[in-house]
């Protein structure tokens, strides 16, 4: 069963344990620093943005897929204007702006946990290697 514009299974699960390992580790964070937020607002703060950037990356990624896609039937191709390049690399480099501009709000202001924000930027690495061995150990299917 698929999920509604998410074609792979393992992506879904990768976003999913990803998300559960953020979880546990702002809990464990929040244990281990006696009650003190820091540590956790760290974890979930850098899993929020690496959420983001992906979320970016994603969107910018299907579009050209789309682009790809549609001139792959014949359709007329849409016209890159010099207008609408340079709105697509403001916008590329806005979204990274934004994530550096996300990240110093969390660790200065709002007093995160270097560390806690590591951790957090790292979770979807440790989602896929549970993906990556998930999929090793899973039955092969014999080929058609």
């Amino acid at each position: 069963m698929r999920a509604a514009g998410e074609p792979d299974a393992s992506l879904r699960r990768v976003q999913r344990d990803a998300a559960i390992i953020a979880v546990t580790a702002a809990a464990v964070a929040l244990a281990t620093q006696g009650g003190r937020p820091e540590g956790a607002l760290g974890v979930l703060a850098g899993a929020g943005l690496m959420g983001f950037s992906y979320a970016a990356i994603k969107g910018g990624v299907s579009a050209l897929l789309d682009r790809a896609a549609a001139a792959g039937r014949g359709e007329p191709a849409e016209r890159l204007s010099r207008t609408r390049t340079a709105w697509f690399v403001a916008g590329f480099v806005g979204r990274y702006l934004a994530v550096g501009l996300a990240a110093w709000a969390f660790l200065v202001p709002l007093d995160a946990h270097p560390l806690g924000l590591f951790a957090g930027v790292t979770t979807p690495v440790l989602a896929i290697g549970i993906e990556a061995v998930r999929l090793a150990l899973a039955p092969t299917r014999p080929r058609r």
